[in-house]
């Protein structure tokens, strides 16, 4: 068996739509508004146009090399399998918290009609239950084949489009300039809050969702010319609404420049509806649509991501990363068992979830940490493979390859050090796993016991310690010892520095726990940082490509 070529250009696009409009437009604007107030406008275009240039470099490699679980694939082919599987590990992680987040969202704006799933800012027993019962419907929609899936994302894209561009329109129509205050309370005052707001926000999370033409790519009936297509256009149409919505947003909502006060008003369970509220009572109808869009727009993401998961899992198992078993395809071209591990995967992440805004920021990180290699990764395919046929080539390469790799390890070191703590320490504990044997379980122990020693001198990550130094040290021999003892670990080298330098820079950065580096001397400093990652990691790329066997075989 093997994955079916069905998906057309409108489809693929309309995937990659379906994940980037999801809960994220709902939620976002507010949380936007709280860290940067009136200049998170400009958060939402410089994380598009950041994005845009990212997804550039995957246009490239997914047209040339159109693979379902593309994004996990591409690292294994330039790099080898430790890099590969660091890759493969942090995007997991993201897509099955994405799956859950999305399925969250959905039962908190369902809680609108049934007040007992949602109580303290946080799901109930019940609240959870609805919540797995939200993720088998994911599955069923999924197990009925890709089409099926195609065709659903066709509808609810429509939709997905329709219902915020009318909402911004609304807004805009009663849109206030008073209430656009500049220079009072913000999260983070200025330019800093600008930036952080980008994957603090829920922006790069929004974007995030460009991703699924590429995942989907092996089932596309022309992936070479629709891809790209797919992947731009999405990334266009998302970030002209979002703007849109955050303008609106700041010019209804009356906060008198106290912007930091709107994450814990009670307008953050259900910011837009709330604003919607507040406009005449002739538009009163809309919230009720909103109300169903609350629950229609995060539940279509939810049922692409699962999918996107499985794609995952499935792509990792070709890799060797995991058990073979998880490549086989059923008789609907689906991977099932890949499926259901997804399914069982995203149930067993709901528990520790207390609410939406608390989880996107490392579901964010984890999944920018991975799309790094999309500039280093479009520029080793040209060193290693020149006479490879390109269907799209990517103009100016040398500047737009690192600029994509500087993009996104600054979308990294913008989400912050307690937010890349957790993030580093995953891909520790990950790589303690693909080590395996009695060495493997040790290092994931010791890390473990290293990251409980910081968190605790640092008062929960909220203050600084000197234990920074032996933590930073211990990490970094750690992460030594897993990547260069394993298979290809050479390749992988560049990852050591990688990772331990975007944890400190982050920890002396303003969005640390000991500011050294003032904005802006920090992020010419990180920018050179990532400038530097990205041409050794060209360098230490594999002689040739490292493709075994067709992934959508």
């Amino acid at each position: 068996m093997s994955l079916r070529k069905v998906l057309t250009k409108r489809e693929l696009t309309f995937l990659s739509l379906g994940g980037i409009i999801g809960s994220g437009w709902l939620f976002s604007p507010l949380a936007a508004a709280a860290y940067a107030g009136p200049l998170s406008i400009a958060s939402w275009i410089i994380g598009g146009l950041m994005m845009i240039v990212i997804a550039l470099a995957y246009a490239e490699i997914s047209s040339t090399f159109p693979e379902s679980g593309g994004i996990i694939r591409y690292p294994h082919y330039t790099h080898g399998s430790t890099l590969g599987f660091i890759m493969a590990w942090s995007y997991i992680i993201s897509a099955i918290s994405t799956v859950a987040i999305e399925a969250v969202a959905t039962t908190t704006y369902i809680s609108h009609f049934i007040p007992s799933l949602y109580s303290g800012n946080q799901l109930t027993t019940e609240g959870i239950m609805v919540t797995y019962v939200l993720l088998i419907i994911f599955f069923l929609i999924n197990y009925y084949g890709v089409k099926f899936l195609g065709r659903v994302s066709h509808g609810i894209g429509w939709w997905k489009i329709i219902i915020p561009t009318t909402t911004a329109v609304l807004l805009l129509a009663y849109f206030n300039p008073s209430n656009v205050v500049f220079g009072k309370t913000a999260c983070y005052q200025g330019l800093n809050g600008m930036l952080y707001a980008i994957p603090a926000s829920g922006i790069v999370f929004s974007y995030l969702g460009f991703r699924q033409a590429i995942e989907y790519g092996g089932e596309g009936k022309n992936p070479q010319k629709d891809i790209p297509f797919a992947v731009i256009s999405s990334l266009l149409i998302s970030m002209s609404i979002f703007v849109a919505l955050q303008l609106g947003f700041l010019g209804v909502v009356k906060t008198d420049g106290n912007w930091a006060e709107l994450l814990n008003s009670p307008l953050a369970n259900a910011p837009l509806i709330s604003v919607i509220d507040m406009l005449p009572v002739v538009f009163s109808f809309w919230v009720g649509i909103l109300l169903f869009d609350a629950i229609i727009s995060p539940a279509g993401t939810g049922i692409i991501y699962l999918g996107t998961t499985a794609r995952s899992i499935y792509a990792s198992a070709k890799n060797g990363y995991f058990p073979k078993f998880l490549t086989r395809i059923n008789e609907r071209g689906i991977p099932l068992l890949a499926l259901i591990v997804s399914l069982i995967s995203s149930a067993l992440f709901l528990l520790p979830i207390p609410s939406w805004y608390q989880i996107v920021g490392i579901s964010s990180s984890a999944t920018v940490l991975t799309y790094i290699m999309g500039g280093i990764g479009v520029e080793s395919m040209r060193r290693i493979a020149p006479d490879v046929k390109r269907t799209y080539v990517l103009s100016y390469i040398k500047v737009l390859a690192p600029l994509a790799t500087i993009f996104a390890g600054l979308l990294v070191y913008w989400s912050g050090f307690s937010t890349l703590f957790y993030i580093v320490t995953l891909v520790i504990l990950g790589l303690s796993l693909y080590k395996r044997g009695v060495k493997g379980i040790i290092s994931g122990v010791i890390a473990l016991l290293n990251s409980y020693e910081l968190y605790v001198e640092t008062s929960a990550l909220t203050s600084p310690s000197w234990y920074f130094i032996p933590f930073i040290i211990i990490d970094t021999v750690i992460i030594s010892y897993l990547i260069l003892t394993s298979a290809e670990g050479k390749f992988s080298a560049w990852a050591i520095p990688l990772l331990s330098g975007t944890l400190v820079l982050s920890y002396i950065s303003p969005f640390g726990l000991y500011d050294l580096m003032p904005f802006p001397y920090d992020i010419i400093i990180a920018s050179v940082f990532f400038f530097i990652i990205h041409k050794i990691a060209v360098r230490s790329s594999l002689p040739a490509l490292k493709i075994e066997s067709p992934i959508n075989s």
